[in-house]
């Protein structure tokens, strides 16, 4: 720790919280179609003509679920389909879903996610629903994930999709499930946070169950507080106990969204951190500095908004267990030094910083120059 210790202290002084089976078919291309005195309809022959475009990344290869950008093709369809309205994209997507290059696949995908915020289509979704039910190309499954990711409760076959993910054999896939099951938008997704619940606590890549276990807590309900009680009651692993305390504090009160208030939660992370003894793991120091506000760039409106929904919150009562944290020196001057910064953000006066002093060991430097900086600012 000692090694690290100049760049931690920045850090906490900143107040921070595949083998691929065989391809599917080629779709029959869409061409033009005779109209009225032998005219050609214009939309199929515009279609047609943007369909070549796309497959000019036919070639490409993928990194990971994106298409290697320096690849020539890229640079052919940018310029080829600048324009385009987005109607016409998705449905130019939805025709090459299915085609045999996995970088057309992954464009096709792409092609239907059709604006920030909205994302793609109904119809866009089914179609890359049914395509990443048959889809064996890990990449390409994971960008087909990516942007169907916040449809999950609203589309159950969405839904299906992502939960078939978090059980994926391919720990990146896995990774982007939990992603996925842990937006903000998926919080009614039946069988959500029992999956998520499933992989932090068995999932074989210890990245997966960390990740689960501190992204699931932005679901905010009930059914996870006997997963966060179990995996918090012991920093035996430091790793997953530290993401588990992250994932608990956004039960309650998850920055900077700030749109979760579970009071049960709060309670047991009270619980935690006043729990004894201590160690260098326990509390984590990464969530210590949870209730720094004034360098987080926190949304004042947001953060009332917030009060006024927990009114359980206890300032008081939350400032008394951070400075037993503090004056506690089996605990990490990491964590103790964040605490401080919580005291600051809750609005400890200067006199209760001071006295603060008495009770921590002179040997403590970092502790007491967090103190100094916070007393005569």
């Amino acid at each position: 720790m000692k090694a690290f210790g100049k760049l931690v202290i920045l850090f906490v002084t900143a107040c921070s919280r595949e083998p691929a089976a065989p391809p599917p078919p080629t779709p029959i291309a869409v061409m033009p179609t005779a109209g009225p005195a032998g005219q050609i309809n214009v939309a199929d022959a515009s279609l047609e003509r943007y369909q070549r475009i796309v497959r000019n990344v036919a070639d490409c290869e993928l990194e990971g679920h994106q298409i290697v950008p320096t690849c020539p093709g890229m640079h052919e369809l940018a310029a080829g389909i600048s324009g385009v309205p987005v109607e016409m994209r998705a449905e130019l997507g939805r025709t090459l879903i299915t085609h045999a290059s996995p970088a057309v696949r992954v464009k096709a995908a792409e092609l239907m996610n059709i604006a920030h915020g909205v994302g793609p289509s109904v119809e866009s979704q089914n179609a890359i629903a049914a395509a990443a039910a048959a889809e064996r190309n890990f990449g390409v499954l994971r960008a087909f994930i990516r942007v169907i990711a916040d449809h999950g409760a609203a589309n159950p076959k969405v839904g299906a999709v992502l939960l078939a993910a978090a059980d994926h054999e391919d720990k990146e896939v896995r990774l982007q499930a939990v992603y996925a099951l842990t937006s903000q938008a998926n919080r009614g997704l039946v069988g959500g946070s029992t999956m998520l619940a499933a992989l932090a606590e068995r999932d074989p890549d210890s990245k997966v169950r960390t990740t689960a276990c501190e992204s699931a807590g932005k679901l905010g309900g009930d059914e996870l507080l006997p997963l966060y009680a179990k995996l918090t009651a012991s920093a035996k692993d430091p790793d997953l106990y530290a993401a588990c305390m992250e994932g608990l504090v956004r039960m309650f009160h998850d920055h900077p969204s700030l749109d979760t208030s579970n009071p049960k939660a709060y309670r047991l992370f009270l619980d935690r951190l006043a729990a004894t003894p201590r160690s260098e793991t326990s509390p984590p120091w990464s969530v210590m500095s949870t209730f720094c506000y004034f360098s987080h760039d926190t949304d004042k409106a947001k953060l009332a908004a917030w009060k006024a929904k927990a009114p359980w919150f206890d300032a008081a009562e939350v400032k008394r267990v951070m400075t037993s944290v503090i004056t506690d020196k089996a605990t990490s001057w990491m964590a103790r030094a964040a605490a401080i910064e919580s005291m600051i953000g809750l609005g400890a006066a200067k006199p209760e910083l001071e006295a603060l002093r008495q009770h921590i060991d002179p040997k403590d430097k970092p502790v007491l120059d967090k103190l100094a900086s916070a007393i005569s600012n």
